[in-house]
């Protein structure tokens, strides 16, 4: 049976997101912001989700270079599933 997560918890990472790339955040810094709301959450980490969120976010709503770079940046800071982000990329 697959635990279902609340959209509302997926809203808030596009919420963080968009933010910071109002404000034009540092990838580091929304890292962080990204995996502490995750963690609080109490989502896994890497997060399968959270590679098809951000995605799905660049490649339909969203393709700017600091979303690339946030893609990026979830990766190096293994938030995401590199293979998964690639896949989907690729796709």
């Amino acid at each position: 049976m697959a635990v279902s997560v609340p959209t509302a918890l997926w809203d808030g990472v596009l919420d963080i997101t968009k933010r910071c790339q109002k404000k034009r955040e540092e990838p580091f810094l929304w890292a962080i912001q990204i995996s502490g709301h995750l963690n609080m959450c109490g989502v896994s980490l890497p997060s399968v989700e959270l590679a098809h969120i951000l995605v799905f976010h660049i490649c339909w709503d969203n393709n700017v270079p600091i979303a690339w770079k946030y893609l990026e940046q979830s990766i190096s800071s293994k938030i995401a599933p590199p293979i998964l982000v690639l896949s989907l990329v690729s796709a």
